[in-house]
């Protein structure tokens, strides 16, 4: 488990050191849930509301059935623990249900295949009217045919993850996480993630993400926006990193916008639209979408495609702007690439500058005349 990991190792090195040494907990420790699916299943039905469950420490709790929904307050302490989906062999569902009313909160902890033929939210499903918390949890492996392979979060559901790992999951749409409620997630990495359509590692539809600290890296789409397709709403991007994602049909291999997008001291980097006719490797937005950069690098992305025709054409390695709204404040937008110039900035309208500089794109850097201060 990623964020356990060293945490584990740590506790074990001061153990050897003192001389206090001890095993995992046993069927003896009546403060803790027994080793088995069966148990956390009983366990989570009696619970109080306000409660916190123990589980055993590195203990792996496989389920035959889902777990019950949670209605109430609960917090369930991992200790390095895995809740994981038993084996193909078993019925498809999901690990957790966070219900109207309910409040959930998973600490150091990992959730693991999750499974849902039709459905979304394979590995957590917030509905409306419920709460999820993430605290050093990595979830990891969830299939889910619709929406949010690793977590989803329906309009008027909240959650906050903190210092997680979101990885290898699948869906359709939002790959690692699905959200149309309001969503904070810090000092996590969403790597790896896959959506079938768009939004390799997230897919929001509506409500409000704020980003801080993540890193979002080698994630994949088979459509749009590789690492984040953005439908509607609000998300705002401070200090973190847009890295390596792909998308491999026509648009936004780093970030796909059709919304309202503020990305603030953070990096987009490395990111390719690899579809014919592909356009904005690092960022495509589109005519309804809003992007302001403040303090932001996009550098070393690109759209690499073949050309359609003479007027369908892979450009805008950097940032492809379809009739939106775009404003570069101390930012800067450097070495990408396209099949077709310009390389930088290929904007239809009028870009606002702002202490910024766009320069060694190849082709060329940008739309001539469209982004001021921008010379080939």
């Amino acid at each position: 488990m990623r964020y356990i990991r060293f945490c584990s190792a740590a506790a074990a090195a001061a153990a050897i050191a003192t001389g206090l040494t001890s095993g995992p907990a046993n069927a003896a420790d009546p403060d803790r849930v027994p080793c088995s699916g069966t148990a956390l299943a009983l366990a989570i039905t009696n619970a109080r509301n306000g409660e916190t469950l123990d589980l055993r420490r590195d203990c792996s709790y496989h389920l035959m059935a889902a777990l019950p929904a949670i209605t109430r307050s609960l917090t369930i302490r991992g200790n390095g623990a895995t809740i994981v989906r038993d084996g193909a062999a078993t019925p498809a569902f999901r690990i957790f249900e966070v219900s109207s009313g309910g409040d959930l909160r998973l600490k150091e902890l990992t959730v693991r295949g999750g499974y849902l033929p039709t459905g979304s939210g394979a590995g957590i499903h917030v509905n409306s009217g419920g709460g999820l918390r993430l605290s050093k949890v990595d979830v990891l492996d969830n299939t889910a045919a619709n929406n949010g392979g690793g977590i989803a979060v329906d309009a008027g559901g909240s959650a906050e993850i903190k210092s997680s790992y979101v990885a290898f999951n699948n869906a359709t749409q939002g790959g690692g996480l699905f959200t149309a409620g309001s969503v904070t997630t810090e000092n996590s990495e969403f790597a790896r993630n896959h959506a079938r359509r768009a939004g390799g590692a997230v897919f929001q539809s509506g409500g409000m993400t704020f980003v801080g600290m993540n890193v979002i890296r080698r994630n994949t789409a088979a459509g749009l926006g590789g690492g984040i397709f953005i439908g509607d709403g609000s998300m705002e991007i401070d200090d973190s990193k847009i890295t390596n994602n792909t998308a491999a049909g026509s648009a936004g291999g780093g970030i796909y916008n059709n919304a309202n997008l503020k990305l603030v001291k953070s990096k987009v980097s490395g990111n390719v639209v690899g579809g014919t006719a592909g356009q904005g490797g690092g960022i495509y937005n589109t005519g309804t979408g809003v992007l302001l950069l403040k303090g932001t690098e996009v550098s070393r992305n690109s759209a690499n495609g073949p050309n359609a025709s003479a007027t369908s054409i892979s450009v805008g390695g950097g940032i492809y702007n379809n009739g939106g709204s775009v404003a570069l404040d101390h930012s800067t937008v450097r070495d990408n690439a396209s099949t077709s110039a310009p390389g930088g900035v290929f904007t239809t309208n009028l870009v606002s500058v702002t202490a910024s500089k766009v320069t060694h794109n190849i082709p060329t850097n940008c739309s001539v005349g469209l982004v001021p201060g921008c010379t080939d």
